[in-house]
């Protein structure tokens, strides 16, 4: 059966059916949305907020929906680690340009002492 993005969740592959009532919802939240802010872009709030809240913990029951949060739940935690393993490299090198700095500073002091 071919499957679509979610419109909220790009990441989350759904039949045909659920992408037509999730993008209809998402459709209504945007014209709610331009009746406060013409000028409104990108994906409602509102549509954000349904489908984590109420849309998605329905969702989850079905195994096929299940397994995909468990699949972005892991690469979700993959790239938490590569972020962390970057900070911490950045953060070593911009340490020691630091202790250079400090370095340099306390000769300088000593001159002008």
């Amino acid at each position: 059966m071919p499957t679509n993005c979610h419109p909220v969740a790009n990441w989350l592959n759904v039949n045909l059916h659920l992408y037509r009532q999730s993008f209809e919802r998402v459709i209504s939240d945007m014209n709610e949305q331009y009746k406060e802010d013409p000028n409104a872009s990108g994906l409602p709030p509102a549509s954000r907020v349904w489908f984590w809240t109420e849309q998605l913990p329905q969702l989850a029951h079905d195994p096929a929906i299940c397994n995909q949060l468990h699949i972005r739940l892991a690469e979700l935690s993959a790239k938490r680690v590569a972020i962390e393993d970057q900070i911490r490299l950045q953060a070593g090198v911009l340490m020691e340009e630091q202790a250079q700095i400090d370095a340099e500073m306390e000769l300088l002091q000593q001159v002008l002492q």
